[in-house]
């Protein structure tokens, strides 16, 4: 896929070689590489109800990673590329590319700095079609998505009285060929102004933001719109005491007639009684109706809980930029002590921009080698009209982490999400107005063995069933897997 770079581009970049230039060397270096080799088992490798079609897949996955850090620059960079072979279905081989990289460059010092990323990797196009978050089966379902930006910023500080901050963002989106999905670019100002040291008691901000998103007409097959965004709020806070604040906030939002513009205001406050405890709480009305948010964690001998709760207005391609859209490879870099997180199923790729409104909640049990985790999810979606429902899903998971021995550990968990999307929705992709519910079922279990310092190997079986209105999206699935995964 050929990549134009504008004007503007070269402009950028020309400002990223200056800051460059203008850092110091680097004072600390540090690399890490490493290869995966994994082997599958499938019994259903295009994830289908009938005429199902077992395979065994082959995937070499590299990877490299460097992280530098200067007086006045630092960047970091993790890349890796999966080669994937098919022995039956020889049409499904591919190759993946996934890269993150950040590089923060202080061009004046104190004043003026620099910050870029560049990101590749994949995203699932339609939640009414079988995926798999490994791209293993099911994997005609996925396409790669490009993204790069840039970020100058000016900052000062006023005498202890205030800090400022103003900075402009320029990114842009592009897909692999044949996704059927619109290229873009955005361009973010953003203004912050909040108290400085000055202020002991009482503590304030002022905030803008404004964002234009633009989509190249010439590849769109998607009905994608330019969107213009604005939100302007002032926040007024009073520290109660070293463990309590409370705050009051009001300002106005533009979402461009997309969802529901006007007025907004929330109270709310931030309670730490002690080390284990935090609890943040808001409540109020934003331009689309009433509104929370919650943040809280409460950890025992035994037990951590937490809930959070928040109202969103995003689009697929700010969560790309985000990277909270991606599909990770998992098995590329297994960590099999890490307790599970909330696993929420992935949207339809969409441009429009809509309102999510998601509750997550957990509570992590550790005893003796175990962690027993629970976790529950809740997610509303709405395109365009902020009082009906275009997409309501749920679910629930039960995962339990025993470490068998200082080298051995055992993961398993089942979980179950119910999806519905509703009929006539502007939320599915290519304006499909089929509306589906789907009722999903994963149960899975992995030995990990560290076989030394830098070489660990695992063997798991998943078992997936998928009940639907649609039959397209129905299937059943098991899957062996051995992994094999050396550091360098």
């Amino acid at each position: 896929m050929a990549i134009t770079i504008n004007k503007k581009n070269a402009v950028i970049f020309c400002l990223l070689v200056s800051g460059i230039s203008n850092a110091q060397a680097f004072s600390n270096v540090d690399m890490t590489a490493g290869i995966s080799g994994n082997m599958y088992y499938t019994d259903n490798v295009d994830l289908t109800d009938t005429n199902e079609e077992s395979d065994l897949v082959m995937r070499i996955t590299p990877r490299i990673g460097v992280t530098t850090e200067g007086s006045r620059l630092r960047t970091q960079l993790n890349y890796s590329v999966s080669g994937m072979s098919y022995n039956q279905t020889s049409g499904n081989n591919d190759v993946y590319h996934n890269l993150s990289s950040t590089a923060n460059a202080e061009i004046v010092k104190n004043s003026i700095f620099l910050d870029g990323f560049a990101n590749t990797r994949q995203v699932l196009l339609d939640q009414n079609k079988n995926a798999s978050s490994d791209q293993v089966s099911g994997s005609q379902n996925t396409t790669t998505t490009y993204t790069y930006g840039l970020t100058p910023t000016w900052k000062k500080k006023w005498n202890n009285y205030a800090d400022s901050e103003l900075s402009y963002a320029y990114n842009e989106v592009k897909f692999g060929g044949g996704s059927n999905q619109s290229d873009s670019t955005g361009d973010r100002i953003h203004f912050l102004m909040s108290s400085g040291t000055k202020f002991a008691q009482y503590f304030w901000d002022l905030n803008y933001d404004h964002n234009e998103t633009t989509y190249d007409s010439s590849s769109n097959s998607t009905n994608a719109r330019d969107t213009k965004t604005e939100t302007s709020y002032v926040t007024l806070g009073y520290h109660y005491s070293r463990r309590l604040d409370v705050r009051t906030r009001l300002g106005y939002e533009n979402y461009d007639n997309t969802v529901d513009d006007g007025f907004g205001w929330t109270v709310g406050g931030n309670w730490h009684p002690n080390e284990r405890t935090s609890l943040d709480l808001s409540l109020g009305e934003r331009a689309f109706g009433k509104t929370a948010a919650i943040d809280f964690s409460h950890r025992t001998r035994r037990i951590t809980w937490k809930v959070n709760y928040k109202d969103d207005v995003t689009n697929s391609r700010g969560q790309i930029i985000n990277n909270s859209q991606a599909i990770n490879d998992a098995n590329a870099n297994p960590d099999p002590n890490a307790p599970p997180n909330v696993n929420v199923p992935l949207s339809t790729y969409n441009p429009n921009l809509r309102l999510t409104r998601r509750l997550t909640s957990s509570a992590a049990y550790k005893f003796s080698k175990s962690t027993v985790t629970l976790s529950v999810y809740a997610e509303a979606i709405y395109y365009e009209d902020a009082d009906r429902k275009d997409n309501n899903n749920q679910g629930i998971a039960l995962d339990w982490n025993l470490r068998m021995n200082s080298r051995t550990s055992f993961l398993t968990g089942i979980s179950w999400d119910k999806l519905d999307q509703r009929a006539n929705s502007n939320s599915l992709i290519n304006n499909n107005q089929i509306g589906n519910k789907q009722d999903r079922t994963r149960l899975f279990f992995r030995f990990t063995r560290q076989l030394n310092p830098d070489l660990s190997g695992s063997i798991g079986y998943t078992y997936r069933k998928n009940n639907a209105d649609l039959s397209t999206s129905e299937y059943t699935e098991n899957r062996i897997s051995a992994t094999l995964s050396k550091r360098f």
